[in-house]
């Protein structure tokens, strides 16, 4: 290291060492830490003046803090202004880019000169960890996780069910227990053995299908359409079943341990039969039945054409064309899927990603056509398939695609007396059970006659998320089928956390309550039955939206009262707290929510504005962990954010929140109840309802949540009694390229693969704006033909930029698989439904990939997109 204008300086070193002094008091914390922000402000201006290609870092040194959850020693206090001073050098860290700012603290030994070799070690040879914990037990380093719910083994008996969280394409899977239900009138109670996966299991988790699709076929569950097992009990008026009995079915059935199915929809499964064989039938069959047999009538001797033969009702349509004795012509998308289907006894077998497959079949059947055609494809291969059909042929629609986006089809073919069936078997349980009834009669005759299960691949329970991925990414054969054997290795499941019931006769105490995510958390808390709510706002009953938020309360049940107060007045807290005790309504829960936003780069930043963020979190929050030190609390709530992790232009308030932290874990190092949450972007409430906020965050990867979904989730982080957790949707990927101060070590272990390795420019837009309109595009085409690539599992040279993606075979989820690789990639969030319906072509993909980059205008992209059809 050396010093600016000394000879042979190489580099410029920093260190802010806080030393002790005595706890301070609520305002004396604020100045303290508006002094030691400022010291950080001083080195960011001095750094201005040193040439840029001048290295400069940056050390902070810290004694135990509470920024890291690392407990300090016994009998040692913990400094969270300290720890506000720790978030204010990760936004700077972030902000000059340049300094490299490490944060290091210290926990003394009783050893100086040990401790002090210690320090040093890390100031002579940085290494890539920015943040850097020394404690007696050795040195610790932080790694954010996506811990979710704690879970664990389920009990013996107990009920499990698996559910989404997030719906999209970074979805997320876990097993969370349940209730075991009971069966009504009609119905069975199965213990479930295993369950068939279905496509429309995957895309609801991706969130493509409407909700009356949804509304329609699952019956109340996210997931599950066919399952096996063991009937456990059966409900009033069940003749058939009995307890014991070994079963299949096909409904609404869930996606868990136990289901409730309708009696007619029972199975018995053969004695030569596994749970896993028979849980690959009763979806694909049924589709199958009542498309070849009850809509087409295929008859011996006739031919039909079958799109995806390689998938669960693909291969069941060949097992019923042979027992039907109709010859098959299938389509398969890769040479190995194809040389299954000859092997199966397929007749024909052509390439599904190839529009010449109406050619071919012209040819195979000497330019008569085929009698029936099963579709699963999309967009032209439908005209191309109708366009296959002989005189009187009939068409069976099983996609949902174009179904779902109201797609148009020509009706030339329809001169020949072809017909058109569109087959959705899930509304068909419900919308005509007599009828499904039959075709599960004449299912369970098929199986005790000798029909065959299906090529499958079993997952166990506790891989269920590689199973949806298996499907996701269409690389599977035949069925995937979940094993829920108690053989198994024992499923780990969540267990629904129950927040404890508020005392009706105690008062809640919310600061900020009047308004943006404090008024929403008053209304939440009257819900869970609250009857008495102190909110304290600086202008009190005249904040406009006061008058109707207290009246909403009161229709809710609550008694709630509006106080003109700074939650910083350590005098004016104490009457409030006084009054309500005096009144016999003592407070026993708190909510700090007050906050004030002053965005700025910190050097353009003075004293004043620094303290004015400071001061409603950091002296509200010690004065309520002061006046409330002697209380009975049942909760002590914090409202953090998650800009902790150092936004730009936002160093006092991440400050703030970091002090906020620390506070929740000092409270609970010593007994007293304690949760600090760091709030992500909250959609339509507080600053978010206004302005162009939530555009500007989602464009950096922080997509904003239902204020209702966090609120929720703070109940189970009260319930499982956390200290300090964040909460909030994010793209890892695109913020990590936002602020550098991600790119360490710490953030490894919620990046999707692929994300920490370098590959764009980190300004994309500016390297794409530097070339020509013609040469952007083809880069970016040549991108998203490498992307498509290793989605489509075809040869790169094979991509036409100019060719339908439909003609290739590409379905939604493959769609969605490219859209979230397009997002690692660009950090450019398409909307599916946007690509789907929109982009034909990479070309077409690669002009809208530019316009929500900002680099071309959708009229642009629209003419270019005419002009390229019509020439």
């Amino acid at each position: 290291m050396g010093r600016p204008g000394s000879p042979g300086a190489a580099s410029v070193a920093f260190a802010l060492i806080l030393d002790a002094e005595d706890d301070p008091g609520p305002e004396a914390a604020v100045e303290l830490v508006t002094r030691r922000t400022a010291a950080l402000r001083a080195v960011a201006l001095a750094c201005e003046r040193f040439p840029q290609e001048l290295p400069v870092s940056l050390w902070l040194v810290t004694r135990p803090c509470g920024a890291l959850p690392e407990p300090a020693p016994a009998g040692v206090p913990v400094r969270p202004e300290d720890a506000a001073v720790w978030g204010a050098a990760r936004s700077l860290g972030n902000e000059q880019p340049r300094i490299g700012v490490r944060r290091v603290c210290l926990h003394r030994t009783g050893d100086d000169g040990h401790d002090a070799a210690r320090l040093a070690a890390e100031l002579l040879a940085p290494g890539e960890e920015d943040e850097i914990l020394l404690t007696r037990r050795g040195r610790f380093v932080p790694r954010l996780v996506d811990s979710g719910e704690p879970a664990g083994p389920v009990p013996e008996g107990g009920a499990y069910r698996l559910v989404v969280r997030d719906p999209g394409l970074a979805y997320g899977l876990e097993w969370e227990r349940a209730e075991v239900p009971e069966p009504g009138p009609g119905q069975a109670l199965v213990e479930v053995r295993a369950i068939g996966l279905n496509y429309r299991d995957v895309m609801r988790a991706v969130n493509l299908l409407p909700t009356d699709a949804i509304e329609a076929v699952f019956g109340g569950h996210e997931l599950g359409l066919e399952c096996a097992g063991i009937v456990t009990a059966v409900g009033p008026g069940v003749t058939r079943l009995r307890p014991g009995d070994r079963v299949a079915a096909a409904g609404p059935v869930g996606f868990g341990s136990h289901a409730v199915i309708e009696e007619w929809a029972a199975t018995a499964i053969p004695e030569r039969m596994s749970f896993a064989q028979a849980a690959t039938l009763p979806m694909a069959y049924a589709t199958v039945y009542h498309s070849l047999h009850h809509c087409a009538r295929l008859k011996a001797g006739e031919t039909v054409l079958v799109h995806g033969g390689a998938g669960g009702v693909g291969m069941a349509a060949l097992e019923y064309a042979r027992f039907a004795g109709a010859r098959v012509i299938a389509t398969a998308g890769s040479p190995a899927k194809r040389d299954l289907l000859r092997a199966m006894g397929a007749d024909h077998v052509l390439d599904s990603r190839s529009m010449r497959f109406g050619e071919r079949v012209r040819e195979l059947t000497g330019g008569r056509g085929v009698d029936v055609v099963l579709n699963s494809l999309a967009g032209e291969a439908i005209t191309r398939g109708l366009e296959c059909l002989r005189h009187g042929g009939r068409f069976v629609e099983l996609g949902k695609r174009d179904i779902f986006e109201g797609r148009h089809v020509r009706l030339r073919p329809f001169g020949d007396n072809i017909a058109f069936f569109g087959v959705d078997v899930g509304t068909l349980m419900w919308k005509d059970p007599a009828l499904m009834a039959g075709h599960v009669a004449a299912m369970t005759l098929a199986m005790a006659e000798g029909m065959r299960p299906l090529p499958h691949t079993v997952y166990p329970a506790e891989r269920v998320a590689d199973a949806f991925a298996q499907m996701r990414h269409s690389r599977h054969v035949g069925k995937i089928v979940i094993s829920l054997d108690p053989r198994d290795e024992p499923v780990t499941a969540r267990a629904r956390p129950v927040p404890p019931s508020p005392d009706p006769a105690a008062t809640y105490l919310v600061t900020g309550g009047l308004s943006g995510f404090g008024a929403a958390t008053a209304r939440h808390l009257a819900r869970r039955g609250v009857r008495h709510l102190a909110l304290v706002g600086r202008r009190g009953a005249g904040t406009p939206e006061a008058a109707a938020l207290l009246a909403e309360l009161d229709g809710l049940g609550a008694r709630a009262r509006a106080y003109a107060a700074d939650a910083a007045d350590i005098a004016a807290m104490r009457r409030i707290l006084d009054e309500l005790d005096a009144e016999g309504h003592p407070v026993r829960g708190i909510v700090h929510a007050a906050m004030h936003l002053d965005d700025r780069p910190l050097t353009d930043l003075d004293d004043d504005r620094i303290r004015a963020v400071l001061r409603p979190k950091v002296a509200g929050a010690l004065v309520l962990d002061e006046l409330t030190a002697d209380l009975p609390l049942e909760s002590f709530v914090l409202y953090s954010s998650l800009t902790t992790i150092g936004n730009i232009g936002q160093a006092p308030y991440v400050a703030a929140n970091l002090h906020l932290e620390a506070l929740a874990r000092r409270r609970r190092a010593r007994g007293a109840p304690a949760l600090a949450v760091a709030l992500g972007a909250l959609a339509g409430t507080g600053v978010l309802s206004r302005g162009t906020q939530a555009e500007a965050l989602a464009r950096l990867g922080i997509e904003p949540i239902d204020p209702g979904k966090a609120l929720a989730a703070v109940d189970d982080m009260l319930a499982e009694r956390v200290t300090v957790a964040m909460l909030g949707r994010c793209d890892w990927a695109r913020l990590r390229q936002v602020l550098p101060g991600l790119r360490r070590p710490w953030l490894a272990g919620v990046l999707p693969p692929g994300a920490d390795q370098d590959g764009e420019p980190t300004d994309l837009v500016a390297a794409l704006a530097a070339m020509s309109g013609e040469e952007a595009h083809e880069y970016v085409v040549a991108r998203i033909t490498e992307l498509l690539s290793a989605v489509m599992l075809t040869p790169a040279d094979q991509i036409e930029p100019d060719r339908r993606l439909d003609e290739y075979g590409l379905d939604s989820l493959m769609a969605t698989e490219l859209l979230l690789s397009m997002r690692h990639r660009f950090g450019v969030d398409i909307p599916p439904m946007e690509l789907i319906r929109g982009a034909g072509t990479v070309s077409d993909i690669a002009r809208t990939a530019l316009v929500h980059l900002g680099l071309q205008t959708r009229a642009t992209a629209a003419g270019r997109t005419d002009a390229a059809e019509t020439s």
